[in-house]
């Protein structure tokens, strides 16, 4: 949460926000020099700025996702080892106390174990004993056995052949165990490291983001021909929390909004001297399906030649007639991005990830004071209190050193008594 708040932190960046204004402002300079070549380079040059900028926030959204990911493998792979060192364990300890030994060094390492294992998944253990001192040892993990007595069983990471959503980077992982049964990814009682992992990487608000299709089952196209992305609720398990997938289906949706406002205006003008009809100033970069955050670019034959934007409606009216331009200054206050604003939603955007950050700092702050708690009266039973040692120590010191002096006193008493009185 901390790495896309940096991301998205608008009060500290000229991000998003800065850019958007940008664009209208240099529409607003348009408006006043409508023919003028600069004015138009200027635009085109401030939405190129815009285009890149979401360009490198959804790349760097991307990578959290991929990092996430990486680290719910690195998790399942300790999780494995936790297992197979706990059966180890186990069977050493049930060998030493079956003959009578002292297994209590091997029984401190194995909790030590199930302390680290219980940072990464929510846990339970049981211990049943079997007669002749020896126990059967087993752990659970989110309801399901991971370890019991010598045997133990194993997760595994398969990468995902179909995207969960649109905007998602490739080959993620799905866990599951490696004996075919289920693991719920998505249980709402798993907890502990890789939940927290799960919520980043996948969080999208319980929606999904994907293309957009009708009734017949044919994707949908917008009047440019992009295919349109939509979100609704999943139809299978997924993860509430607002992790990378809900804010990158955000900036898709400010994105396509935008994108369609604009165009729409342009394309039904012409060229300042009437020479020719107005094309897109957005569109899809090389190879993409579908406009998206990451995919959004300036058409660049107005990169080559910014003379081709549409600056009038019709050919007859004059250079000086600036009726489009105007639309396009006032669909920045069109409330057509879920009812509110471009700017409103762009607002809205940082506002979720400021809330969501800050509950997360403030769970981790609370849940870290309570484990310091629990941790310290664990420390008051199981610890050694070093004052009290101290004071022990001293106790025990001088009492050796009373009853040396006791001692002493005694066998001067039965030396007078025995060798030095006369019969």
């Amino acid at each position: 949460m901390s790495q896309i708040q940096n991301y998205l932190n608008e009060f500290t960046l000229k991000g998003y926000s800065t850019e958007y204004e940008n664009f209208f402002a240099a529409l607003n300079q348009l408006d006043l020099t409508p023919a003028d070549t600069s004015a138009k380079n200027q635009l085109i040059n401030n939405a190129k700025s815009l285009a890149d900028y979401f360009n490198t926030l959804t790349t760097n959204l991307r990578n959290v996702q991929a990092d996430a990911n990486n680290e719910i493998k690195d998790a399942v792979q300790q999780i494995n080892s936790y297992a197979k060192n706990i059966a180890a364990l186990n069977r050493q300890i049930n060998q030493i106390e079956a003959n009578y030994g002292n297994a209590n060094d091997l029984r401190d390492k194995r909790n030590a174990m199930i302390d680290e294992l219980s940072e990464i998944v929510n846990l339970e253990t049981s211990e049943e004993d079997m007669g002749n001192n020896v126990s059967n040892f087993s752990v659970r993990i989110n309801g399901q056995t991971l370890v019991s007595s010598y045997s133990y069983n194993t997760l595994e990471t398969v990468a995902r052949t179909d995207k969960k959503n649109y905007s998602d980077a490739e080959g993620l992982y799905d866990v599951q165990w490696n004996s075919g049964q289920k693991f719920d990814m998505y249980s709402t009682s798993l907890s502990g490291h890789l939940k927290g992992l799960i919520d980043i990487r996948d969080g999208n608000n319980g929606e999904h983001e994907n293309i957009e299709t009708d009734d017949n089952g044919n994707n949908v196209t917008d009047s440019d021909g992009n295919l349109v992305l939509t979100t609704a609720p999943a139809a299978d398990k997924t993860v509430s929390y607002k992790g990378v997938p809900y804010y990158q289906a955000q900036l898709n949706q400010f994105i396509q909004t935008f994108v369609s406002s604009i165009n729409e205006i342009l394309t039904k003008g012409v060229t300042s001297d009437g020479s020719a009809s107005g094309i897109p100033l957005f569109v899809m970069s090389d190879g993409s399906k579908a406009l998206t955050a990451s995919s959004v670019t300036v058409n660049q034959d107005l990169i080559d030649n910014a003379d081709l934007l549409a600056t009038k409606y019709k050919e007859s009216d004059g250079e000086a007639n600036t009726s489009l331009i105007v639309d396009l200054i006032n669909s920045k206050d069109a409330k057509i991005y879920d009812g509110g604003t471009g700017t409103y939603f762009l607002e809205s955007i940082v506002s979720d990830m400021s809330i969501d950050s800050q509950k997360a700092v403030n769970l981790y702050k609370n849940y870290t004071d309570l484990k310091t708690s629990i941790h310290n009266q664990r420390l008051s039973i199981m610890g050694v209190d070093t004052d009290e040692e101290a004071m022990d120590m001293i106790k025990y010191q001088q009492a050796y050193n009373l009853n040396s002096k006791m001692m002493s006193v005694m066998n001067q008493i039965y030396d007078k008594l025995i060798n030095q009185t006369g019969i």
